[in-house]
Formats: C-alpha cells, sequence, structure tokens
C-alpha cells in the first residue's frame, strides 16, 4: 500500500538507504575490492602512451604552441590516439596532465 503524496522513487530510496545502513552496521566492506587491480592496466597503458609522447610535446610547448597547434601539429605528423583516433584537445589536455607539463607561459 502506498500512502498518499509518497512517490514510488522516494520507496526505492529508502530502500536503498535502509539496506546501506544496515550493511554498514553489519561492517561489511562495499563495492568493487577488485576495483584497484582492474583499473592498473588501463592506468598502466595511459602512462606508457604519454611518455611517448613527452619529448615531442615538450618540444611544441618549448617552442611556444598552444594546445589547439599541438593537437593540429600531430594530427598533422599523424600520431593517433590509443585508440587510433586523431587527437581532439582534451585527449592532449589529459597527456599533458598525466606528463605533469604545464603549456602555461609567464611573461
Amino acid at each position: 500500500m502506498v500512502l498518499p503524496g509518497v512517490t514510488f522513487g522516494y520507496l526505492i530510496s529508502q530502500r536503498t538507504k535502509n539496506g546501506l545502513a544496515r550493511v554498514k552496521a553489519e561492517e561489511k566492506k562495499l563495492g568493487n575490492p577488485n576495483l584497484k587491480t582492474d583499473n592498473r592496466m588501463p592506468i598502466e597503458k595511459a602512462n606508457a602512451f604519454a611518455e611517448n609522447l613527452r619529448v615531442t610535446i615538450t618540444s611544441f610547448i618549448k617552442n611556444g604552441f598552444t594546445q589547439r597547434q599541438i593537437v593540429d601539429e600531430l594530427n598533422r605528423i599523424g600520431v593517433k590516439t590509443p585508440r587510433g583516433y586523431e587527437f581532439q584537445l582534451t585527449t592532449l589536455q589529459s597527456v599533458i596532465k598525466r606528463l605533469g607539463l604545464s603549456t602555461m607561459h609567464s611573461k
């Protein structure tokens, strides 16, 4: 029986909260215990990919290229992402962040 003014979503929310509280009270661990292990391989591949581009990207940065110019140049010379696509600005930004580089120039 559903009370007037009580939505179905509210009931689902309450059941979920009650269930999580019960599990917490039993001191059970929640989540995937293998998550760090499962994520290690893609992270290692991404780090290796970024490291392979370190010299190239650092060179572009030292020559004053903007991020958009770096993307254009990487695509012009045929560098592909790990999945085989052309570079996008967000891909470059991820690589730059992963390498701990900065394209900001101080004057």
